[in-house]
C-alpha cells in the first residue's frame, strides 16, 4: 500500500484542541484508520489531518464530531476496497476480549494472515486458517494460563453469520462449506482492483467471540491476489 495522505477540511468554527480531540477519537473508532490494514505494512509518512478555516459558526460540536467520524470510517473503507489488487474486503468483528486493544490486535492478526488472505482470494472455505490465526494470537497473549484456557473453551467463530468453530470443535458440513463459498463469491469485486470504482460495498464477514470480557473491535483488511504480487514485484522505484 502506498503512503496514505488524508486531509479533512471544514469551515466550521472550532477550537484547535477540540478538533484534535475529535480527530483522535474518530481514527480510533471501529473500522476507522487505526482499525484497517491492507498488507500490514505502514509508511512512516501515513497522515490524517483535519483543518478548519473557522469561517462558519459551529451549530453543534457533537454533530461535527460525528461527521468527522463518519468521513474517517468511509475513507478507511475506500482505502481498503481500493487497495492494490484487492478483490475482497475482509471484516473481522471481535467481541468478548479482555480489552478493546486486545480485540483490535486479534482482528489485525487475522486480516494480516497471508494464509487467511489467500484463502479469501480463492473463495476457499479453509476456516482452519482463521482458527489458526486466532489461536496463534491467543497463545501469545500476555495473560495467565487460566484466562487462556477460558478463552479456548469459550471461543466462537462465525463466517458469513454461520457458526464455524465452537467449544474447541469445527462446526462444518458440506452444505455449510457451500454456503461459505457463496458468501465469499458474493463479496468479490471481480476486477482484481482494476476498476475505477468498486462495484459494491459487500465484505467477507468474520466474527470472533473470545468470551473473556467486554473488549470489542472491528478491523478491515483485504485479500492477497496475484495482481497484488504483480504490482509489488514488477515495478522499480
Amino acid at each position: 500500500l502506498a503512503t496514505m495522505l488524508v486531509y479533512i477540511l471544514t469551515d466550521v468554527e472550532v477550537e484547535r484542541a477540540t478538533l484534535d480531540k475529535m480527530l483522535r477519537e474518530a481514527v480510533n473508532k471501529p473500522t476507522s484508520f487505526n482499525s484497517m490494514s491492507v498488507d500490514s505494512d505502514e509508511s512512516t509518512s501515513d497522515t490524517v489531518v483535519a483543518i478548519s478555516s473557522n469561517m462558519v459558526p459551529c451549530p453543534s460540536e457533537d454533530e461535527l464530531g460525528d461527521a468527522i467520524s463518519k468521513v474517517c470510517a468511509e475513507l478507511s473503507d475506500d482505502v481498503v476496497r481500493n487497495g492494490e489488487g484487492t478483490n475482497h474486503v475482509l471484516e473481522v468483528a471481535v467481541t468478548g476480549g479482555p480489552s478493546d486493544v486486545v480485540a483490535r490486535e486479534l482482528g489485525r492478526t487475522v486480516v494480516n494472515s497471508p494464509l487467511v488472505k489467500c484463502a479469501v482470494a480463492g473463495n476457499d472455505p479453509n476456516v482452519g486458517r482463521i482458527v489458526a490465526a486466532a489461536g496463534k494470537f491467543i497463545g501469545e497473549l500476555d495473560v495467565n494460563t487460566s484466562t487462556k484456557d477460558k478463552i479456548a473453551e469459550r471461543l466462537v467463530i462465525r463466517m458469513g453469520g454461520r457458526r464455524i468453530f465452537e467449544a474447541g470443535q469445527f462446526r462444518l458440513s458440506s452444505s455449510s462449506e457451500t454456503e461459505l463459498i457463496a458468501h465469499m463469491k458474493a463479496a468479490e469485486l471481480g476486477d482484481d482492483g482494476q476498476a475505477a470504482f468498486p462495484a459494491h460495498k459487500r465484505k467477507v464477514e468474520v466474527e470472533i467471540d473470545l468470551g473473556a470480557g467486554e473488549g470489542k473491535a472491528v478491523v478491515l483488511g483485504s485479500d492477497l491476489t496475484h495482481e497484488y504480487v504483480s504490482i509489488n514485484a514488477d515495478y522499480r522505484s
